[in-house]
């Protein structure tokens, strides 16, 4: 189902900066992440159409990170400047863009997870949803927050929180995949156990079902047309 492609790529939409020759490095770039995920949701595509959304924006996703990873690399390495403003700016739309993309995926798992009748992961789904919302404006407005509260913090102590919420929100819809991964995808399609120990249901037995009885019932027809012949 794609699942394990979906799995790999959310996880390395977590940035992870490193310092090269003085230059901060992703060396979890986005483009690979939403690469990935492309790819799975292409494999989930064949059997459903619930990540056809979460396709779009995956591709929208590819170019779009590929420019804003060039923009930093070269603000970095003082190739081409921006006012602070414009800087701010574009980096907010890209983390909004991240936040659409995020919530696409979620409702296109709770949507696998209703047709499937796993209940635990469509409530999940919902769940997830609501903390990445909670996670963004933190991580976005956590001076602000704190504020509220006569407490001033420093700008070392903002990106903290900010990438500490990052990394629990990719954490947690992390878990949710995964466990996509482990209940609806089919004995062969990974590598898992048969997740029919579980009695969970597949879209594969769905199709494989609805195979079946419209051969039963086409042989029905064949012998009842058949018996009037003879006659």
């Amino acid at each position: 189902m794609g699942f394990g492609w979906m799995f790999l790529g959310y996880c390395l939409l977590l940035g992870t900066n490193i310092e090269f020759l003085g230059v901060p490095v992703d060396i979890t770039p986005d483009v690979i992440a939403f690469l990935l995920m492309l790819k799975g949701f292409n494999v989930a595509n064949e059997h459903c159409e619930c990540f056809r959304i979460s396709r779009i924006f995956a591709m929208i996703g590819i170019p779009t990170s590929l420019i804003v990873t060039a923009l930093d690399l070269f603000i970095n390495m003082k190739v081409i400047t921006f006012s602070p403003v414009v800087a701010m700016t574009l980096s907010y739309a890209y983390d909004i863009f991240k936040l659409a993309y995020t919530l696409v995926l979620l409702y296109s798992l709770y949507l696998i997870s209703t047709q499937v009748e796993v209940d635990k992961l469509r409530k999940k789904a919902a769940r997830c949803a609501i903390y990445t919302v909670i996670f963004f404006f933190l991580a976005e407005s956590s001076a602000t927050i704190f504020s509220w509260f006569g407490v001033t913090l420093s700008s070392a102590y903002t990106a903290a929180i900010a990438m500490l919420a990052d990394a629990l929100c990719i954490v947690i819809n992390a878990t949710l995949v995964f466990g996509c991964y482990m209940r609806i995808c089919l004995e062969g399609d990974e590598d898992m156990p048969d997740n029919r120990e579980h009695k969970y249901k597949t879209p594969f037995e769905y199709f494989e079902r609805r195979q079946a009885l419209d051969a039963a019932e086409k042989a029905k027809k064949q012998n009842v047309h058949h018996h009037k012949k003879k006659k």
